[in-house]
């Protein structure tokens, strides 16, 4: 008995009796996620990987490489053959598609309704093989989205759909296609089973995917809450133009009070925060506005003590340097009475005096090194 297990990029193809691998099939180029037998030859199967690609493996070819090759265009999460063995269903991405084997690979559907990634696909049995009517085959989808949907694959169209509280990982049907269950991401697992009286008199609800009448929509009106819900999961066409609605803008507290042409208060309370910044754009804008001087002739001996603790920290610095040095200035000509007369106004005078002969002295060292390099550069650039 032969067995088929997937590793990275590598399909290996096991005699389970002797424990001993019989092909190593390479082709892929990312994990190989999935893979799955075709139920009319035991020697071919097919395998999904996160390269997007899905290929078709005959082990009786004697080069080891795959027969036929599709690519979902996502990466490949789940893969089955469908009963015939001349279809097969790939799940990756927020797509289920149907694909022609014995036609060379061709897409025949794509089904997209869910919103995210599709983590699982498998078949959903119903009907009776004794009765009149025959065995049928529905897909059934689960998606990190918490939707499962049933996919009528021969009229190609979604029949059901069920929400579950949280992402869902997997789905099985059991082999009698009698249970049901879902596996979630958060270790929870949802199992039906369908009830032996509905099957005998061919009555099935949907926990076993039966045969039932289609559900008469329930009319929406105003009064309902999910009349305002709908068509919040249906994704736009083409042709539909959106409308978007503008992210609402948060203003800061200056902002608000420039809006309201309150300058001397927006300064003030921005120099009260600790981003310099929003400071500086203030600045800039009352400048622009050619009310910044007004401002600081306005300004008390607290509020004055903010600006010069400020420019103290600031005003060396080379991307703010342009501006704060020249409203130092004016601020010492235009406030040189009021610092005069205060002793804390100047203690800040006094420190913003050192800052900037740390700076001037920082400056000279640079010119110095670089009065010793330039001639080393331009030697080693003759060279």
């Amino acid at each position: 008995m032969l067995c088929r297990v997937v590793m990275i990029g590598i399909v290996k193809y096991w005699d389970v009796s002797s424990e001993n691998v019989v092909l190593d099939l390479f082709g892929h180029k990312d994990y190989v996620r999935c893979g799955d037998c075709s139920p009319v030859n035991a020697e071919m199967f097919v395998t999904g990987s996160y390269d997007h690609t899905v290929k078709l493996w005959d082990v009786r070819v004697e080069n080891s490489k795959s027969v036929m090759e599709v690519n979902h265009g996502k990466p490949i999460e789940d893969v089955m053959f469908l009963p015939s063995g001349g279809l097969a269903a790939t799940a990756g991405g927020n797509s289920v598609k149907i694909w022609d084997l014995i036609g060379g690979g061709k897409l025949l559907y794509s089904m997209e309704s869910h919103n995210k990634t599709v983590t699982s696909v498998c078949l959903g049995r119903f009907g009776n093989e004794s009765g009149e009517e025959a065995m049928q085959y529905r897909i059934l989808s689960v998606a990190l989205d918490g939707y499962m949907k049933v996919f009528d694959y021969v009229n190609m169209k979604v029949t059901h759909s069920m929400r579950f509280p949280a992402p869902l990982m997997s789905v099985a049907f059991s082999p009698d296609g009698m249970t049901r269950v879902i596996g979630t991401s958060n270790g929870s697992i949802f199992a039906g089973r369908k009830k032996r009286e509905n099957v005998e008199s061919g009555l099935v609800n949907f926990w076993s995917l039966g045969r039932v009448e289609e559900p008469q929509k329930r009319l929406l009106r105003p009064t309902y809450f999910r009349y305002f819900q709908r068509g919040q999961i249906e994704k736009p066409s083409e042709s539909d133009f959106l409308v978007v609605r503008p992210k609402k803008l948060k203003l800061g507290e200056h902002d608000k009070l420039l809006k309201k042409f309150r300058h001397k208060e927006a300064l003030v309370c921005v120099l009260s925060g600790k981003n310099p910044e929003n400071v500086v754009a203030v600045m800039e804008e009352l400048v622009a506005r050619r009310k910044l001087l007004k401002c600081v002739s306005n300004l008390d001996n607290e509020e004055l003590g903010l600006l010069l603790s400020f420019l103290q920290k600031h005003s060396t610095i080379p991307r703010y340097s342009g501006l704060l040095m020249g409203l130092m200035k004016k601020v010492l000509e235009m406030r040189a009475e009021d610092i005069k007369a205060s002793d804390i106004l100047k203690s800040h005078i006094r420190n913003l005096k050192r800052s900037v002969e740390e700076e001037i002295r920082i400056q000279q060292s640079l010119q110095e090194i670089q009065g010793i390099i330039s001639p080393l550069l331009r030697i080693a650039g003759r060279k």
